[in-house]
């Protein structure tokens, strides 16, 4: 959890799939990020906390790498939430005023740089980001980010009663959004936080929570839901990658539950905990190794081996190729 601080931050990897929609593009995204005095392993780290200044010079950096005005919309569109914390604590709700006031709550250990707020009217809620200091830069492609994923997460959980007509949107740069974006009414305003307005009467609307995360996985199956759980799971475990002694005891004392308990979501998952672990592992040992230069040495060491040679060995079972190999033929320079 974010500690209070008299700061503004964000955590730096809530970015991260700016970064990925860069390198989806081919695009150089460790010049876009050297640019900017960030580097791939600081973006792969979830403790770290930067000031939003730096956040912002980033995603306008990524816009204007990728020559697209619109990447923030493409980017906060093509999101999938549902294995994120702050959405699966949402999603207990009942109604789409419950959602929207779990999700305000849960949402602050992400960052301290801003709030959001629901101010309920008879007729209007608005439901508003407000950023804690003034921006340094024009937080463009930020807002266009935030209006794209909370205008799908409001059209999701609004469900049958969304009407388009009726929900106004106000960003810092208009120019940043499509013409009538998503069919609602956009205005320009200041950078100091997205505004969306709808009806009241929505928020009494029944919150269902399958349907919400049906739509969100691109049309999967009800049985498909219980991916949440991994992926919150797998939140938690990231941090502790390269430590030893990773075993069902130590990362069920981490997310609060007893082992037996993890094993059987595991278990109903089709799953293991060292299957988690070891996808995790291969991941993150990918992007080491197409986004830095760092030596094979230590990027086993990162990920918790007792030497190179066994980490090559894993890898070697992972992918086919040792990692030498690998990043020979597929290294991001």
């Amino acid at each position: 959890m974010l500690e209070k601080t008299p700061i503004p931050l964000v955590r730096l990897n809530l970015v991260l799939p700016f970064v990925r929609e860069l390198d989806r593009r081919g695009l150089n995204t460790n010049a876009v990020l050297a640019t900017n005095g960030l580097v791939w392993e600081t973006m792969l780290d979830s403790s770290i906390f930067v000031p939003p200044v730096v956040i912002n010079r980033l995603l306008e950096s990524a816009a204007e790498a990728a020559n697209d005005p619109y990447l923030g919309v493409c980017v906060g569109e093509s999101l999938d939430w549902s294995g994120w914390p702050p959405m699966i604590e949402a999603a207990k709700a009942r109604n789409l005023a419950g959602f929207l006031i779990r999700f305000i709550r849960a949402a602050r250990t992400e960052a301290s740089s801003a709030h959001h707020e629901l101010e309920i009217g008879a007729d209007f809620t608005v439901f508003r980001e407000k950023r804690s200091t003034e921006q340094e830069i024009l937080p463009s492609q930020n807002d266009a980010f935030t209006a794209a994923f909370i205008l799908g997460l409001l059209r999701r959980a609004a469900g049958p009663v969304w009407d388009a007509g009726q929900v106004r949107l106000t960003v810092c740069d208009t120019n940043v959004l499509p013409d009538r974006y998503e069919g609602v009414h956009i205005f320009g305003g200041d950078p100091m936080g997205v505004i969306v307005r709808f009806p009241s009467i929505w928020l009494l609307e029944r919150f269902n929570r399958e349907s919400f995360f049906k739509s969100m996985s691109n049309g999967a199956s009800v049985k498909d839901l219980p991916r949440q759980f991994l992926d919150a799971l797998e939140h938690v475990i990231i941090p502790h990658l390269g430590e030893s002694g990773l075993n069902l005891a130590a990362v069920a004392g981490k997310i609060g539950v007893s082992p037996q308990s993890l094993q059987r979501k595991l278990r109903m998952n089709g799953t293991t905990l060292s299957a988690v672990i070891r996808d995790l592992k291969k991941d993150r040992a990918i992007d080491y190794l197409l986004h830095t230069e760092h030596p094979v040495g230590d990027i086993a060491s990162s990920l918790g081996f007792n030497n190179a040679t066994s980490f090559t060995r894993a890898f070697k079972t992972w992918t086919g190729v040792s990692p030498r190999e690998y990043r020979k033929k597929h290294y991001k320079a």
